[in-house]
């Protein structure tokens, strides 16, 4: 049972390593000009290990993007928790992680564009991502209603949650094309200024600070997380070298026992 947990637990580690791999090549040298050898180049393994744990290139990319967008929910889920009931607030703290994500890792910014890019030419890519995006909306759009029936106004919540998803993308892809154009943090306060505006709220620093808290909470504490497991796997590894070294030495010293005839 032991040995059978050592080998899922190593397969996971594997599969999180070519993952990293995949996103580390794609940022580096595009979605088209990343291979086998540079994915695993990346990611420090072997070149036949992709099909030890992936159906094949394509497989890997896929993953690589469930990855991605698994990250990115997870970050949202925790600042829109933070941050309590009110819809309002979970709309700013949403579009905070959203530009806070590609602020702290431009790589994944890079590696987000490059996934869109390839939508309309691979089917398994565009299903997936008409799911998330659609999934998306319907929740940008429940909560602007919620946030209209509670201040009692009317809107086209339906309108309004694409201008708002339109926006996002807009901000984020403008800025990977020209960083010099604006700054995350100003397309943050537009897009903030715009929603609080939309329910006649005064976009006043004060109530944009919970989300932005609330956000930088949940980005920087994934990432603290992150680099302590890769501290942790790197001291396991170090271990394990060390354990490996000491029982080889242990075996070429060992005097041979003389023989009874002798």
């Amino acid at each position: 049972m032991a040995t059978a947990a050592k080998r899922t637990k190593t397969i996971i580690a594997r599969r999180q390593d070519l993952i990293k791999g995949t996103i580390k090549s794609i940022a580096t040298i595009g979605y088209h000009n990343s291979t086998v050898q540079t994915i695993c180049e990346a990611a420090g393994l072997s070149r036949g290990l992709i099909g030890h744990y992936f159906k094949g290139k394509d497989d890997l990319l896929l993953e690589a993007f469930r990855h991605q967008t698994a990250e990115a929910d997870e970050d949202t889920r925790q600042a829109i928790r933070a941050v309590g009931t009110d819809p309002v607030q979970r709309l700013l703290a949403a579009t905070s992680v959203t530009f806070m994500r590609s602020a702290t890792s431009r790589e994944h910014a890079l590696v987000w564009l490059a996934f869109c890019g390839v939508v309309p030419w691979n089917d398994s890519m565009g299903e997936l991502h008409a799911k998330l995006y659609r999934r998306y909306r319907s929740w940008i759009q429940r909560m602007m209603e919620q946030a209209a029936a509670e201040r009692g106004i009317e809107i086209d919540a339906k309108r309004a949650a694409l201008t708002y998803a339109q926006m996002i993308d807009g901000f984020w892809m403008g800025w990977i094309m020209d960083n010099e154009a604006y700054s995350l943090d100003e397309a943050t306060e537009i897009v903030s200024d715009w929603v609080l505006n939309l329910f006649g709220e005064k976009p006043t620093p004060k109530r944009k600070a919970p989300a932005f808290k609330a956000a930088t909470d949940s980005v920087q504490g994934r990432i603290a997380k992150a680099a302590a497991e890769i501290s942790q796997d790197r001291r396991t590894g170090e271990q394990a070298d060390t354990a490996s070294s000491t029982t080889s030495t242990t075996q070429r010293t060992k005097p041979r026992r003389k023989s009874a005839r002798a």
